[in-house]
């Protein structure tokens, strides 16, 4: 009975090989040498060609994620920098379904394809007026009256008296914006300043000659619009009357701020007042947007359809239009652009009877809101000086912020309002004129010829 139960027991002990091979099983090593992870590679990637592999096993294989994707870029997925596709001696990194390329300077895109110095974005493209992207080359178009000059970047003026291309025989008593504090003295003699220094560098220079700003400000009382030759006030305007500034736009149109048409008075048109002209307004349309409830401010434009054309003239053309993104860059960019006028000398005082003009630089937005404590919207941006007696003033309202580049005028603004007239710590503000261009086109049928709205 012993020895059997012996013989038993010794069976029970010592199972098949089969049934001990799914007991046990072999713990994976420690990769702790090169060569050995060389000879786990070089089977990874036999194994990977005459079988299907998995990204999972590489994992496994060399314990390290990198390790891993580089492989598995090279070997598996192939090398997407083959045949090189970086141009301009840009440098191709590999990666899965995938390629990386390291341009060099100046150049860009995903091949390093785009020269960085012929965009629209830098040097606007080296166009005189617009520019566009087409194919990823930048086109130059030019605004209306003119055309694409021979070397396809300047414009040439197509009509006698084209837009932005004012006089520049001008008056020289035309004087500087400059108003006065209220308390301060007034002598006539304080009319005529020096005329306004060169400030504008590069692309933003102001002409050798002064130019007077007379040729694209008129005058606006309620349904008629007034304009002089010699940058005198177009009419007898009392300090008892309200009025206006407003920028030609063309033979038939005139651009205002929208406030200015809930104000103004009556206006004889029969009354003789020497040599301007008199041309009666046959439309008034203020912005669809613009709602005196809920801001006297904000959408602050109008436009006005003449019932007669302008007869233009060297000291009476219209001002240049611009679509957005270009409008924004040279009113952000510019170093200063000019406003003119014939309002207030200071506030609450008398009238200027010389149209007044003055350079003004941009303000930072960040800096123009945290100036006021009225609502300044994207519709709106702020221009002028913190802490200098300079500034647009009572009148001036709806008259023309203009700015110059490579040698044509072009309208960014519409004085709309301030806190007072050149406070300390306060700016004028303005109607961006930018958020319009749409809207000015469409209305007035003066295109703008750059291939985009």
């Amino acid at each position: 009975m012993s020895s059997l139960s012996s013989v038993t027991f010794l069976e029970a002990v010592f199972v098949s090989q089969q049934t001990a091979d799914t007991v046990l099983r072999r713990l994976r090593r420690y990769n702790s040498g090169h060569l050995e992870e060389m000879v786990q590679k070089d089977n990874l990637e036999r194994e990977c060609k005459e079988e299907t592999c998995t990204l999972e096993e590489a994992r496994e294989v060399f314990e390290d994620n990198g390790k891993a994707m580089a492989f598995w870029a090279v070997n598996i997925d192939g090398d997407q920098c083959k045949p090189p596709p970086c141009q301009n001696g840009g440098v191709c990194e590999d990666g899965i379904s995938a390629y990386v390329c390291y341009c060099k300077p100046n150049f860009s895109g995903k091949n390093c394809e785009i020269e960085v110095s012929k965009q629209c974005s830098v040097n606007n493209g080296g166009c005189s007026h617009f520019c566009v992207m087409k194919a990823m080359i930048p086109v130059c178009r030019c605004a209306a009256g003119y055309r694409l000059g021979p070397d396809k970047r300047s414009c040439e003026p197509t009509e006698q008296f084209s837009c932005g291309r004012l006089n520049t025989s001008a008056s020289p008593d035309t004087r500087s914006l400059t108003p006065r504090s209220s308390n301060s003295s007034y002598t006539p003699e304080d009319d005529f300043d020096e005329d306004i220094s060169q400030l504008y560098e590069d692309y933003y220079e102001i002409p050798t000659e002064d130019s007077d700003s007379s040729n694209i400000s008129v005058a606006v009382k309620n349904r008629s619009v007034s304009m002089c030759c010699d940058g005198a006030l177009p009419y007898r305007a009392y300090e008892s009357e309200a009025f206006c500034g407003g920028s030609l736009l063309s033979e038939l149109w005139v651009a205002t701020a929208a406030h200015c048409l809930e104000q103004v008075g009556e206006y004889d048109v029969n009354q003789d007042e020497g040599p301007e002209r008199d041309h009666e307004v046959a439309e008034l349309l203020r912005h669809p947007m613009y709602n005196t409830k809920k801001s006297q401010y904000n959408h602050d434009i109008a436009l006005l359809k003449l019932a007669s054309p302008v007869e233009l003239s060297n000291q009476r053309r219209p001002i240049c239009l611009g679509p957005k993104d270009f409008t924004e860059t040279i009113l952000r960019d510019s170093s200063s652009s000019l406003v003119s006028g014939w309002g207030k000398l200071n506030f609450d005082g008398r009238v200027s009877p010389k149209l007044k003009k003055l350079e003004v630089p941009y303000v930072d937005r960040t800096a123009c809101k945290q100036s006021s404590q009225e609502q300044i919207t994207r519709y709106m941006f702020c221009s002028g000086f913190r802490n200098e007696r300079k500034d647009a003033c009572q009148g001036d309202s709806g008259g023309p912020h203009a700015t110059y580049y490579k040698g044509t005028w072009f309208l960014t603004g519409i004085i709309s309002w301030g806190e007072e007239c050149a406070l300390d710590g306060k700016y004028g503000v303005y109607t961006r004129v930018s958020r319009y261009h749409k809207w000015i086109s469409e209305t007035t049928g003066i295109p703008i010829n750059n291939g985009q709205m």
